[in-house]
């Protein structure tokens, strides 16, 4: 799924479980504040309890943040920018949200996999299978941003996908069999229809037409 930050305003949701901790609004418990202008919808990080990144919300510091680690922030604008933290992004009064998880798996255009990585070093697959369903969100050399839904793959095969797709630097999202998501929704005649992006994602699109228990972020139209 291709995005043009420039057209798009992005919404991030917490989960009523994930991120553990974190705060909340009315309006993330409201879906009316987000399902009339949705367009798209995709899930984001591990639990902060994996140890893989910080959080920061709404002026607090969940879990702290790590340099070096592959960031997602939402501005208070609604703009989304992905980055390394310290690196390419930091600390601004605009800042919203900063959800960080785990190394950049694409860097400077060049995947960062090896063939020396651990089972756990991009997160850990259930039963101990490397090839799961998983997502990443990477950011193209014009600014505009991919997510990649990919079914049953390793991590080598998700960083390989998000680098023919141009993506210059990109964020693991979650993985195993029913986290990573990805949606597209239609508005017609005061109905909301949704879609997915990939044929093999398990939940519905109704997943997030309400908070669900992980974390996700909504994509607007300006």
């Amino acid at each position: 799924m291709w995005m043009d930050p420039t057209r798009l305003r992005f919404r991030y949701v917490p989960g009523t479980q994930v991120p553990e901790g974190s705060p909340v609004t009315p309006a993330d418990s409201n879906p009316r504040s987000w399902v009339p202008l949705m367009l798209a919808a995709f899930d984001s990080g591990f639990k902060l309890s994996d140890h893989v990144g910080g959080y920061y919300y709404l002026g607090r510091t969940v879990s702290p943040l790590r340099d070096g680690l592959a960031s997602m922030v939402v501005h208070q604008d609604g703009s989304l920018s992905i980055g390394v933290w310290g690196r390419d992004l930091h600390m601004t009064p605009d800042t919203l949200v900063v959800r960080q998880n785990l190394p950049p798996i694409v860097l400077d255009g060049v995947g960062q996999t090896s063939p020396s990585d651990r089972l756990r070093t991009w997160g850990l697959p259930t039963h101990q299978q490397p090839q799961q369903n998983r997502s990443g969100l990477g950011r193209l050399a014009d600014g505009s941003l991919v997510f990649v839904y990919a079914h049953d793959v390793t991590a080598s095969t998700l960083a390989s996908v998000l680098v023919k797709a141009g993506a210059q630097m990109a964020i693991v999202l979650d993985m195993n069999l029913s986290w990573p998501t990805g949606f597209l929704y239609a508005h017609t005649n005061g109905q909301v229809v949704g879609s997915k992006i990939n044929h093999w994602a398990t939940r519905s699109p109704a997943t997030y037409l309400a908070r669900f228990k992980k974390d996700f972020v909504v994509v607007e139209g300006v």
